[in-house]
């Protein structure tokens, strides 16, 4: 799924059996939550890109911040080797090595590194933030984005007289996301494809009925019956 009003995709990807992730060690061999220890430039594009933000205490008016906390649970507490929760979901390592970094001014260790590829940020250059999960909550999470609709805002109808403003507060539809549709591009992709059937109970299937045609509505749906 592609967002176009902040252009970023949510993907899932699936292993082949062969490949699937079932250890500590195999989900450690593809991810990882710390720091790099012995590789320059790929802890630079780590710090640069996949450091959540110093929030909490060292910035009560960052944007992650709900009700006095994180929204996304930073800084996370330190793991010294990662596993596999119940719900199938794995809790990546995050070792206490006592070393810390500078990023945005502020002081963060393996606390505040999200989840990620080495080999993606160090190919891509951006954010990746990567999730191991072996459930159905993945299809779940994923249809949760592509079916939630446009963005909404919350109107006070009544006080305002200004139609133009009325319709571009409930209707607006960002740049990006205009040319889009202009350029009759698909909003998203679905393979395979997902066809609706219609269902119906014996002698209830439907009928349709052409008003010029010859043959009243009756007729119609005596041959229909005896037809089925």
């Amino acid at each position: 799924m592609v967002s176009l009003n902040d252009p970023h995709a949510h993907i899932i990807v699936f292993l082949s059996p062969k490949a699937k992730l079932w250890t500590p060690e195999q989900i450690d061999s593809l991810m990882s939550s710390e720091f790099p220890k012995d590789n320059e430039v790929l802890l630079d594009l780590i710090k640069k890109f996949m450091v959540h933000k110093p929030c909490g205490n060292q910035n009560s008016n960052a944007s992650c911040m709900v009700n006095g906390k994180c929204s996304k649970s930073f800084p996370k507490p330190f793991r010294e080797e990662t596993s596999v929760t119940e719900d199938s979901y794995a809790s990546t390592r995050r070792s206490d090595t006592g070393r810390s970094y500078e990023v945005g001014g502020k002081q963060v260790n393996n606390q505040w590194v999200v989840c990620h590829s080495r080999y993606l940020i160090w190919k891509y250059h951006c954010y990746i933030n990567v999730k191991s999960i072996a459930s159905v909550k993945a299809i779940k999470y994923i249809y949760k984005y592509v079916y939630k609709g446009h963005d909404h805002t919350t109107m006070e109808f009544g006080t305002c007289r200004d139609k133009i403003k009325l319709y571009l507060d409930a209707c607006y539809i960002s740049s990006c996301e205009a040319h889009w549709h202009l350029y009759f591009f698909e909003m998203q992709e679905q393979v395979p494809n997902v066809v609706r059937l219609q269902v119906h109970l014996p002698r209830e299937h439907s009928v349709v009925w052409n008003p010029d045609c010859d043959a009243n509505l009756q007729e119609v749906v005596d041959v229909e019956v005896e037809a089925f």
